[in-house]
């Protein structure tokens, strides 16, 4: 249908609209005339017979000259302006005489308008007509029959562009005294329960007072009126429906509404499935501990889709095995919901109960009986008291599997007003399901991964020599690691004490980018050849680097790898460090006085990088009562230091431990550092006695 003014209208989704449309067409006081693109008459109402005379007849099928000859031609020019333009024209006034000049002289006023489909596509033009004959000779009486033929007009327009699944009509403040059988059909209220202000009592609780103050909003504003809201249906459950009114007016003045609901439950609840499983998608996928993702899709889902989410942890089923076993893990419940009864942790479940029906099955379950039809439910005495107060309908449990075995069960609940789950919703866990199975697997594999990680550089992470067994008397080494947190794999720092063949003292604190066993693995590689290449040379820190370096590169070793080598040993008396750095953090001494401070000196490329370019060496003395500091950057690394603050915090944490005896000093440093990059950590720290 279109509108007078050109409008395309909503189209009727039911029966008793087009009825209502139609009683209007028939028994609208004006002149109602539908023709096609030819200008041919396809439709008109009896009053256009009351006005003009002759039967329908003699126009249906006909142009408007073949039937009144001069006038019908002038009323017809108008016609094809408006489906030219496509712009309607209003308060036409024509006088003359129809039926080839036969006819009485009379006056009348038209609105023209064009007809469009669905697509927006003129495909004819309608007439409205009024005989303004009579009202040109009496004045009075004309006011009020164009008045009335005026409101029958606009509330045809209104009801056309409004015209839905169910329509109503309000009085200009908003309440209602016309009944709409039609809304009351959805509603299931009586007309009294309907009048004045009580089809608000048929809206969700939790949307009556923005419904109301939407609503009052509009009437006060005169402004047309779009809301979505749950109305409560004839069965007692609720359905999303959208509320669409605009205001009819006359002179100016709003004289009524015109509305309608529309039923949007399967739009709106298809959308808020898709909320749901992209926030839980979310959710699991950001932790990367199994239980610790199946909690976070726990959270996820209630109260958006769930009242009550539990997890089960599923034993082994042996086969053939009916009952299924295993531990409660997870339970949300939302709020205002009666909390759930504390039960045992283990569980044990009839081959009827839904949750043994989808591991089973290995497939998702929907269970719509309410809790009093148990049926196959052979649940706990608690779970069924609760269900039945907490007005459980309906359950839905859906699989979760690792190497294609049920390794965990999730159960959501729907409760009182909360819509029963439909297959839609089976649908929707189905994917959550293999979305949670996939997640878990890659966090056991991760784990797997992790285990496999960190006790490799755990077995190459060897203890210091103690102060006995050091070449070098007045000596004591600490060293400490701690491994990448839960969002990061184990990567490749490491650090080494170990004595070498003239009583010097070797140290080492290096770090391979990336964090996994490849990591890992050429770390471990690394850590063996810079032992071989010490052990066999004499020479110099920056001398065993190179040869590192060049070995590591033509065996294809080396990755980005970080390293500061160097020896204790004593000279003239003097306990002196020597080192070489290949693009390692430097090291931090602490004097004899406790002040700590960075040393400063040559950094120089790292391995890998280019084994033919030359690396120096530096050396500073080991005074009694200092302590010689050499870490991985995870001790100090922050995501925003553009102040290099966290410099400034490392020394002082130091400062603060310098008085603590040596294996005190390492803890507090990695307890206490300021690093929030979760990256691996290696502290080796030697202090000189005095």
């Amino acid at each position: 249908m279109v509108s007078p003014d050109g409008v395309s209208a909503g189209v009727c989704s039911g029966g008793e609209a087009f009825a209502l449309l139609d009683a209007l067409w028939e028994t609208a006081p004006v002149g109602l005339v539908y023709f096609d693109t030819e200008l041919r008459h396809r439709r008109l109402n009896g009053a256009v017979l009351d006005i003009d005379g002759g039967t329908a007849e003699e126009r249906l099928g006909r142009t408007l000259e073949e039937v009144h000859g001069e006038s019908g031609r002038l009323i017809a020019d108008g016609l094809r302006e408006v489906i030219a333009t496509g712009r309607p024209r209003h308060d036409v006034a024509l006088q003359g005489r129809l039926w080839h000049g036969r006819g009485e002289l009379q006056e009348w006023s038209f609105n023209q308008f064009p007809v469009r489909d669905a697509n927006g596509e003129i495909i004819g033009a309608g007439l409205v007509v009024s005989d303004v004959t009579e009202a040109e000779r009496t004045r009075r009486q004309l006011a009020d029959a164009a008045a009335q033929r005026q409101h029958a007009l606009n509330r045809y327009q209104s009801l056309v562009e409004a015209t839905s699944a169910a329509v109503w009509i309000r009085e200009p403040d908003g309440t209602a005294s016309q009944d709409s059988p039609s809304l009351r059909a959805i509603t299931g209220q009586s007309v009294d329960q309907y009048r004045g202000w009580g089809f608000l009592d048929a809206v969700h609780p939790d949307d009556t007072a923005p419904t109301r103050a939407a609503w009052l909003a509009a009437v006060t504003g005169g402004a047309p009126f779009t809301h979505t809201n749950r109305l409560r249906t004839a069965d007692g459950g609720y359905r999303w429906f959208r509320a669409r009114a605009v205001p009819v007016r006359t002179e100016g003045r709003i004289v009524e509404w015109v509305g309608t609901e529309t039923d949007i439950d399967d739009e709106v609840r298809s959308r808020h499935r898709l909320d749901v499983l992209a926030g839980a998608t979310l959710a699991v996928n950001a932790a990367l501990d199994p239980e610790a993702e199946l909690t976070a899709l726990a959270d996820a889902v209630v109260p958006a889709f769930a009242d009550l989410c539990r997890v089960y942890l599923i034993d082994p089923v042996a086969p053939g095995a009916g009952v299924v076993t295993g531990q409660r893990s997870v339970t949300r419940v939302a709020a205002g919901v009666r909390p759930a009864p504390p039960i045992d942790e283990r569980f044990a479940f009839a081959a009827g109960h839904p949750v043994s029906r989808s591991v089973h099955s290995a497939a998702p379950v929907l269970d719509p009986a309410p809790v009093d039809d148990r049926g196959g439910w052979p649940g706990t005495p608690q779970m069924w008291a609760w269900g039945r107060q907490a007005e459980l309908n309906s359950t839905l449990v859906a699989p979760v599997l690792s190497s294609g075995r049920v390794i965990a069960a999730l159960m959501f609940l729907a409760c009182g007003d909360r819509s029963p789950y439909t297959d839609d919703d089976l649908a929707l866990v189905t994917e959550l399901a293999a979305r949670a199975s996939t997640a878990v697997e890659h966090a056991l594999r991760f784990e797997q991964t992790r285990q496999v990680s960190l006790a490799l550089q755990n077995s190459m992470l060897t203890e210091p020599p103690p102060p006995a067994a050091i070449g070098i008397g007045g000596l004591e080494v600490e060293v400490r690691y701690l491994p990448a947190t839960a969002d990061l794999e184990v990567g490749g720092d490491w650090y080494d004490a170990f004595g070498l063949p003239g009583g010097d003292l070797a140290l080492a604190v290096g770090d391979v980018a990336g964090h996994d066993l490849s990591a890992a693995a050429t770390m471990g590689q690394l850590r063996s050849m810079l032992r071989a290449l010490a052990f066999d040379s004499e020479g110099d820190p920056s001398y065993v680097l190179r040869r590192l370096d060049r070995a590591a590169s033509r065996l294809g070793v080396t990755r980005f790898t970080t390293l500061l080598y160097g020896r204790v040993l004593c000279a003239g008396g003097r306990r002196l460090f020597r080192w070489s750095n290949a693009g390692h953090p430097p090291p931090l001494i602490v004097d004899p006085d406790g002040t700590p401070r960075i040393v400063a000196g040559h950094v120089d490329v790292v391995l890998g990088a280019d084994p033919a370019r030359p690396r120096r060496d530096q050396e500073i003395e080991l005074a009694p009562g200092s302590t010689l500091l050499l870490y991985t950057d995870g001790l100090v690394e922050r995501r925003r230091d553009s102040d290099d603050d966290a410099t400034a915090a490392l020394l002082r944490l130091a400062r603060d431990a310098a008085g603590l005896p040596l294996a005190a000093f390492c803890d507090h440093l990695v307890r206490e550092t300021t690093a929030d990059t979760g990256d691996d950590i290696a502290v080796l720290a030697l202090r000189a006695r005095r």
